[in-house]
């Protein structure tokens, strides 16, 4: 396998690898033998296994996966493309629609206005719109691991248990509150707050439930596309939420303390909950454009893996008709 590796590159334009205590090059910068494009069937011989594909843009790592191995869980066909595409967009998208809600309620809090009663309903619905997008992730195409579908299955059922943590926040315990929750003066609702602290929780499961078959469409968009998607946006929003949870603690302490250190905690905690909802909402926005990036690879034809049955380009990539493909 490395005698085919070898005579397939150029060992004379390396990469500046090598094993230890031998000076013979692994890996090469260009390709010197006949390589197809795994799409569209492009000889790629003299191009940087950095580069692209100059026909269809597939990058030249997503073919030498392809032809070292067809079943890259990455590579696999996906079966409904158009719904697993329009599933991606819908998830973050819905979920920033209820941050938006959820920000026009507290705006208008402040500003002394009544926000009316559509904002609440915008939050509940556009959260299970949210989960009803993320059941793409379940099992968007074959080789996906068990761990990672059962991870993915849970994640979308912990949606149900939000929406209504949501509802009543905000249909029965904010409606009724005097003063706004948000505003300073008033007591602390012990009850309240230990409901908020329940939706940052089951935000930071739903997104470590989800992640992981997330970045499986984050791989395929590198392989198949430029690479642009390489961002930890949804680790990020994992950060924001612990922010938004220390605030929600802090209103809880000061709740059970009472008397002066109430109002100190309740201007301490409002502050960590506010900052912690902004990056949150830049979070949701930065995966709203990721996912955006990644539908023309989810909506891309399937890779033709011809070329790999009869076995002739692979033994041109590797530059001997006895190499093997592991």
């Amino acid at each position: 396998m490395q005698r085919g590796l070898q005579s397939g590159f150029d060992t004379n334009q390396t990469a500046g690898f090598s094993s230890p205590g031998n000076e013979t090059p692994l890996l090469a910068k260009e390709l010197t033998g006949d390589l197809l494009c795994a799409r569209c069937h492009y000889n790629l011989r003299g191009l940087s296994i950095r580069g692209r594909c100059p026909e269809c843009g597939m990058s030249i790592r997503g073919t030498i996966l392809a032809k070292i191995d067809p079943h890259a869980s990455e590579l696999q066909p996906i079966g409904h493309p158009r719904i697993v595409a329009l599933g991606l967009l819908l998830w973050p998208l819905a979920a920033l629609v209820a941050a938006v809600g959820l920000w026009w309620l507290r705006v208008a809090e402040l500003a002394g206005r009544n926000a009316g009663t559509w904002p609440p309903d915008l939050v509940v619905i556009a959260t299970l719109l949210s989960g009803l997008g993320a059941c793409v992730l379940i099992r968007p195409h074959a080789q996906i691991p068990i761990d990672g579908t059962v991870r993915a299955v849970v994640g979308v059922l912990l949606y149900l248990p939000l929406t209504l943590a949501f509802y009543v926040v905000l249909n029965r315990i904010d409606a009724g509150a005097t003063p706004t929750p948000f505003s300073t003066g008033g007591s602390l609702n012990l009850e309240r707050s230990g409901m908020r602290l329940l939706c940052d929780l089951l935000l930071m499961l739903i997104i470590g439930c989800l992640r992981p078959n997330a970045r499986i469409f984050v791989h395929r968009s590198m392989l198949l596309r430029s690479g642009k998607v390489d961002r930890q946006t949804m680790l990020a929003m994992v950060g924001a939420l612990a922010i938004i949870a220390t605030g929600d603690l802090v209103h809880i302490a000061g709740a059970q303390l009472g008397g002066g250190s109430e109002q100190i905690a309740q201007v301490i905690g409002t502050v960590f909950v506010a900052v912690g909802s902004m990056f949150l909402t830049l979070g949701l926005i930065g995966t709203l454009v990721d996912c955006a990036r990644i539908v023309p690879a989810v909506l891309s034809p399937p890779i033709s893996l011809e070329s790999i049955a009869d076995g002739t380009p692979s033994q041109a990539y590797f530059g001997s008709s006895h190499s093997s493909v592991p």
